[in-house]
């Protein structure tokens, strides 16, 4: 290890003649930011986010799946696809990771790829997995936000988020002699603006939070042949949500 540290130290005091074709600012991030990927790559097998429990699959007959994204092969067995974490400030990238939706369970696969770890959630800065960026938020009265946990950012504005809390619960039933848990989604839609959350559930709401363009906001919807309706409004009050931001700068 004293050699390991010892080679880290060599980033630091690299000849003066490397200098001459960058500033002192920009030599000095570079080498600390080859130190970091050195030490994450040196101690990886290592990292604070392996320090969880064990994740405990769930063991009774099931119809879909707990999971965001495809959790589930056609087999039955668990699917862990690769992303990031942003865990307690630092980032770990392409690590294999499984979002546990009805616990709000972040999971990664051990180095051996063997035993799945429940990170801990108030370590959890923001997660990738799918495409999607989630944020851990905790709950503030006085910014409208009542439900601590993880939020799928589907649009990311200078002056406006939309997010969405994704939401599954069981549903055990009995068939029979048989019983089978689905998991019925009933995910709930945000948007940030000023500071404060807004709950948005329809075409309405989303009007009330933009009443201050409200004109203008109308007219570009109209424009983009855009229409807030019930089977497609996460992608339109996402789209929407950037028309309105379009309009603020």
């Amino acid at each position: 290890m004293k050699y390991f540290f010892f080679f880290l130290s060599t980033f630091f005091f690299l000849p003066a003649a490397f200098s001459q074709t960058q500033t002192r600012d920009t030599l000095t991030d570079k080498q600390v930011s080859n130190a970091i990927a050195l030490y994450d790559q040196y101690t990886r097998d290592n990292a604070p986010i392996y320090n969880g429990s064990e994740y405990l699959f769930y063991t009774f007959k099931m119809e879909g799946d707990p999971f965001f994204g495809s959790g589930i092969y056609g087999d039955g067995a668990v699917n862990f696809v690769e992303g990031w974490v942003s865990y307690n400030g630092r980032k770990y990238g392409l690590v294999p990771l499984l979002f546990d939706i009805v616990r709000d369970q972040l999971v990664v696969l051990s180095p051996d790829h063997k035993t799945p770890v429940v990170m801990l959630n108030e370590f959890i800065d923001s997660f990738s997995l799918y495409g999607h960026k989630f944020v851990a938020l905790k709950e503030d009265h006085q910014q409208n936000l009542y439900n601590t946990g993880f939020y799928d950012l589907l649009y990311n504005g200078q002056n406006v988020q939309f997010l969405e809390r994704r939401i599954k619960s069981l549903n055990p039933r009995i068939q029979g002699s048989t019983m089978t848990t689905t998991f019925p989604s009933k995910n709930r839609f945000y948007i940030h603006k000023g500071g404060l959350y807004y709950l948005v559930t329809n075409k309405k709401d989303v009007f009330h939070v933009f009443n201050d363009k409200i004109h203008e906001f109308k007219k570009i919807m109209r424009q983009n042949h855009l229409k807030l309706q019930h089977k497609n409004f996460e992608t339109a009050a996402a789209k929407a949500t950037a028309f309105y931001d379009q309009l603020t700068h």
